[in-house]
């Protein structure tokens, strides 16, 4: 059995505040929703369900991101500051899940409206703190 992980990263755009950007996109707090690397599927209701897909995250250790999302001054190709969150700090509507080794999503963690959804991921917009350029 996996251990649940205490602190996940993300590499994301910064806002001129110094907290994530949030967006539709890989590189934004939130999740892709359209094309063929949509993160989660809208049912026809307009609803999203439990592990159906989600934010993608890095559980552990940053040295885990794709080399395309770790920065340069860290021996990566990416161009976006990484930020951290402690798993504690989630709320209830939403729970993390491990996909495979490295990569977990942070997922609903019940059925509910998109637009639910994407206000629980950015209501834990204030918890992410930058840890490296």
């Amino acid at each position: 059995m996996q251990r649940k992980p205490e602190i996940v990263f993300r590499a994301m755009q910064e806002d001129s505040d110094g907290k994530p950007r949030t967006g539709n996109s890989a590189i934004t707090l939130g999740v892709r929703i359209e094309g063929s690397h949509a993160d989660i599927l809208i049912d026809s209701q307009g609803q999203v369900h439990p592990e159906t897909g989600g934010m993608s995250v890095t559980p552990d250790d940053y040295r885990r991101l794709p080399n395309h999302r770790l920065p340069e001054s860290l021996g990566g190709r990416g161009r976006h500051p990484i930020f951290s969150f402690q798993v504690a700090s989630l709320p209830s509507s939403l729970m993390l899940r491990r996909d495979k080794p490295g990569h977990a999503l942070v997922e609903p963690s019940k059925f509910c409206l998109f637009g639910e959804y994407e206000q629980n991921l950015r209501s834990t917009r204030e918890d992410w703190v930058k840890c490296h350029e």
